[in-house]
C-alpha cells in the first residue's frame, strides 16, 4: 500500500460511495441489486481523507468470494491504486479461509482483462448473454455493445505442482 493512504471498510450508516461505483456499473439501479449483500471497502488518503477508490465484495459461499465492482477515481487511475485494491482483496480472502476470487468483466472491456490478468487472474468462465439479459438499455463502450461477461478467477490455494 501506498504511503499515506488506507483501506478501510465502510462504516455502517456511511453513504454508499455511488459516484466511483458508477465508473465500474451503469446505473444505480443496477448497483443496488448487489450493492446490499457487499462489503464494501475504500481507499482513502488518510491526511485528508479523500476518496480515492472503492470496491464491493460479496461471499458467494465459504470457499469464494466474488468482486462485484471496482473502481479508481479518474484522477488517480493508472497509478497502481486497482493493483492494491486486489492485493488487499486477496489477503482479506484468505483471512475469510477462501479458496478463490471470481470477478466479472463485460467481454470487451480488453483494458480490465488485461489489469486482472496482470494481477494473476484466469479467465474462467463466460456468462452468455449477461449484458443482453440484465439491462434494459444496450450498453455500448467504445462503440461496440456489450453482450456476455468473461468471469476470472483467481485461486488462493497452494499449488503444488
Amino acid at each position: 500500500m501506498k504511503e499515506n493512504y488506507a483501506i478501510k471498510k465502510l462504516a455502517d450508516g456511511t453513504p454508499i460511495p455511488y459516484e466511483l461505483l458508477l465508473l465500474a456499473d451503469e446505473t444505480k439501479e443496477a448497483i443496488n441489486k448487489y450493492i446490499f449483500d457487499c462489503t464494501i471497502f475504500t481507499l482513502i488518503k488518510e491526511k485528508s481523507n479523500d476518496l480515492v477508490g472503492v470496491m464491493a465484495i460479496v461471499q458467494l459461499d465459504q470457499d469464494t468470494v466474488e468482486l462485484k465492482n471496482i473502481a479508481i477515481a479518474p484522477q488517480k487511475q493508472s497509478q497502481g491504486f486497482g493493483t492494491d485494491l486486489l492485493s488487499f482483496l486477496k489477503s482479506y480472502a484468505r483471512d475469510q479461509h477462501c479458496q478463490q476470487i471470481w470477478v466479472g468483466t463485460a467481454d470487451i472491456g480488453h483494458l480490465q482483462h488485461r489489469f486482472y490478468l496482470r494481477n494473476g487472474f484466469e479467465m474462467d468462465h463466460i456468462r452468455k448473454n449477461f449484458f443482453l439479459d440484465h439491462y434494459t438499455a444496450p450498453i455500448i463502450e467504445n462503440g461496440i455493445q456489450m453482450k456476455h461477461m468473461l468471469v476470472f478467477s483467481y485461486c488462493l490455494k497452494t499449488r503444488t505442482n
